[in-house]
């Protein structure tokens, strides 16, 4: 996989044509995923760097000078790293796998590690399953090994201190639906983007999350259905819960495997998805880019260096 160095405080400072003591501040808000060495001294991921200056708008030019030209996914994946990641997946290895995944998520992001990576390695294990290869409990460990590296990635992306101001996201599964890896990589994707997330799981009725979604007054709202048990019945409680959901302005991106062409052309959402990387590309879409800014910028502070 793509190297993904580890910058110190005034190497990202120059980068991004601010002073130490802001970087150091925007890591201890929370607003830059920072490790500390032995000796306590903050160091910042190139993935990171990228991922926090393009949610604020700032040049990538002295991040390019460190790590050359910057495509939009930052790194890469190739067929190797998903064949190392399936094979560990398959064995039941977690550390293994939760090290590809790990890596791959700092080089590619919560995105594409969920439509590159985790999505074809979990169809072939899958497959494997259906054709006998794989018995049921190996699929079922393997789930529950992406689903704790997810829960672990989330985590450490979680502030420390929760910022003023976030725009808030809520997803779910209907009634029925027991996939959790949907939710769990919107979630990992939103919260990577800045925002705030509440990921009310699998298996929720519509009536509930229509309630939740007066109560909170969320700013998106994703609906991932990969299993129906009625397509009718579905149709039926989600034209319920449009009604109600609609009048608190909160946009609605649909996704999932059991949404087919036929089934769409039925509900009314403001996006779906096939890929987080839609997601992604919507729920910028309803955030201004001149928002105001963390209190915690502050280019002018001369604080001691580290």
């Amino acid at each position: 996989m793509t190297l993904d160095p580890l910058l110190k405080t005034q190497q990202l400072a120059e980068a991004l044509g601010v002073s130490m003591s802001t970087v150091k501040r925007w890591v201890d808000s929370g607003a830059i995923r920072a490790t500390r060495t032995v000796g306590k001294h903050r160091l910042v991921s190139l993935a990171e760097a990228i991922r926090f200056a393009r949610e604020q708008d700032l040049s990538l030019a002295g991040l390019e000078a460190l790590a050359g030209p910057i495509a939009p996914g930052v790194g890469r994946v190739d067929d190797e790293d998903r064949n190392a990641l399936t094979i560990a997946l398959r064995r039941g290895r977690l550390p293994e796998a939760k090290g590809l995944m790990k890596s791959a998520c700092s080089a590619v992001g919560a995105a594409r590690l969920g439509d590159d990576v985790i999505r074809p390695c979990m169809q072939q294990i899958g497959q494997d399953w259906c054709e006998g290869i794989l018995d049921i409990y190996q699929e079922h460990r393997a789930t529950r090994i992406v689903e704790s590296v997810l829960m672990e990635l989330i985590a450490r992306v979680v502030p420390a201190t929760p910022s003023r101001g976030l725009p808030l996201a809520i997803g779910a599964s209907p009634e029925g639906d027991q996939y959790t890896l949907s939710g769990l990589l919107c979630e990992l994707t939103l919260r990577e983007m800045g925002w705030e997330v509440v990921n009310l799981g699998c298996n929720l009725p519509l009536a509930s999350l229509a309630r939740a979604v007066r109560v909170h007054q969320p700013r998106l709202l994703w609906l991932t259905v990969n299993h129906l048990t009625d397509r009718e019945q579905f149709v039926k409680d989600y034209q319920s819960f449009h009604e109600q959901a609609s009048t608190t302005g909160v946009a609605i991106c649909l996704g999932g495997s059991a949404l087919d062409v036929s089934l769409r052309t039925r509900l009314v959402a403001a996006s779906f998805g096939e890929r987080l990387t839609h997601l992604a590309e919507f729920a910028r879409g309803l955030v201004p880019k001149d928002r105001p800014k963390s209190s915690t910028i502050d280019p002018d502070d001369s604080e001691p260096r580290d």
